[in-house]
């Protein structure tokens, strides 16, 4: 495609156009995972398929402003200077999670070799509950957005290891995450519950 295309493209996304979203993320997702891999992959508590989603959530949120703030420093909305955009943004995001780290470590649950709740444990048994109703929520609902959720946070496969594992493509698992986030706060609607 065309270099004039980018522009184009940035510009359809701005008003919503999912074609446009889904053009970005096809055109520009495979390289940056290869690079988030490539640089991050053997970094403790950095997962490259968590960057790239997180950089695209980041790239489409906060109304737009992320992509218009390129738009306004590019004099050419090239595909090398959108490339190296995604690239600075992902680092930066990268750089934050690791300064988090160093700041609040967190320790594995084996490490803690921490009991489960016994029957006296008022506040853990009630925390299973509400996950237990959550769970049933998302069931209920009866799509992908429950399949995801299985796969990614009860089971722990990354992102990456989800649409290799259920053949959905990176830009469907993608999606998928927004849509199980919207579901979430639907069920946590209809528990009473607010994040």
């Amino acid at each position: 495609m065309p270099e004039a295309n980018v522009r184009t493209q940035i510009d359809q996304a701005l008003v919503g156009d999912a074609d446009a979203i889904g053009w970005l993320y096809d055109q520009f997702a495979p390289a940056l995972l290869r690079k988030l891999e490539r640089r991050f992959g053997a970094v403790p508590g950095l997962d490259p398929a968590d960057l790239l989603h997180d950089t695209f959530v980041y790239l489409l949120g906060h109304d737009g402003r992320v992509l218009k703030r390129f738009l306004a420093r590019s004099a050419e909305a090239t595909r090398a200077a959108f490339a190296q955009f995604l690239w600075s943004a992902a680092c930066g995001i990268a750089s934050n999670r690791r300064r988090s780290q160093a700041r609040h470590p967190t320790e594995s649950l084996d490490a803690r070799q921490r009991p489960l709740a016994t029957g006296g444990d008022e506040e853990a048994t009630t925390a299973r509950d509400v996950l237990a109703r959550l769970a049933r929520c998302l069931l209920r609902r009866g799509d992908r957005s429950y399949l995801y959720y299985q796969l990614r946070y009860r089971d722990g496969l990354t992102p990456t290891e989800v649409a290799r594992a259920t053949g959905w493509s990176q830009r469907a698992t993608y999606k998928l995450k927004q849509a199980l986030d919207r579901a979430v706060d639907r069920c946590l609607e209809e528990m009473g519950l607010h994040r």
